[in-house]
């Protein structure tokens, strides 16, 4: 199964994850289960930095949501119990947080994902809380597997966020990076 490790490829990945500052990070299959059992312990991360409660918040959340987004939509799954696998992890940035997740996404959703966080990316915050009301009142979209608020909630939490898609051998990988202050 791939390349034998060493002492030192893993005190490189602590190396690493420590010059990221990086406070949380999970990677292989994820459930919802799994996720109730990680909320808390990053939930006391963010709250033992001393962070401002809103700030707080606003990380806990986007980390959710991303994690959700993961369990309902990665396109690559374990072979024994169908568990979506992704990567999650939030890292102190200069000036607040940051949150990473990557997971294959289904070629046929790509696009319109794409077009998705284009068009939130380049709506202001009133704009973002018009969209978030409409989408309550009209529901979610035909293909969701959650309300539809996903995307637009973390558009509303983070100061930015940046987006790609890049190719890999289980397909196209989504990577999301957004900041919160």
């Amino acid at each position: 199964m791939g390349k034998t490790l060493k002492s030192t490829d893993t005190v490189e990945l602590h190396t690493f994850m420590q010059d990221r500052k990086t406070l949380f990070c999970y990677s292989g299959p994820l459930t919802e289960d799994l996720l109730t059992t990680i909320s808390n312990p990053v939930r006391h991360q963010l709250s033992d930095k001393e962070t401002e409660e809103i700030v707080a918040t606003r990380v806990f959340g986007v980390f959710i949501e991303q994690a959700q987004n993961i369990i309902r939509y990665s396109h690559h799954k374990t072979k024994a119990t169908g568990d979506s696998i992704g990567t999650i992890a939030i890292s102190l940035a200069d000036d607040g947080f940051l949150i990473e997740a990557v997971n294959v996404v289904d070629p046929s959703k790509k696009d319109v994902l794409e077009a998705t966080l284009v068009d939130l990316s380049l709506k202001d915050q009133k704009e973002l809380r018009g969209l978030y009301k409409q989408r309550l009142r009209d529901g979610p979209p035909e293909d969701s597997r959650g309300a539809g608020l996903g995307f637009i909630e973390m558009a509303r939490r983070v100061k930015k966020f940046e987006f790609d898609f890049v190719e890999s051998e289980e397909g196209a990988l989504f990577v999301y990076r957004g900041w919160v202050q």
